[in-house]
């Protein structure tokens, strides 16, 4: 398979493919691949988003209605 034949394949193809290496490096290797460096970036940013929103819980939430 060439670069070229991924190129020219549906996007769904192309998820089911990544999907079937993921799941092939995942059983071959004690432990999975790890995330990119920027995994880490994204989900620092995110809660630091995170926190600057105003948390409710369930029960307040439910008073509000």
């Amino acid at each position: 398979m060439s670069l070229n034949d991924i190129h020219n394949m549906p996007t769904n193809e192309k998820i089911e493919l990544m999907e079937l290496l993921w799941q092939s490096l995942c059983i071959e290797e004690k432990t999975p691949p790890p995330s990119p460096d920027w995994h880490k970036d994204i989900l620092e940013q995110r809660a630091k988003n995170l926190s600057k929103e105003k948390l409710y819980t369930l029960d307040e939430l439910k008073d509000r209605r």
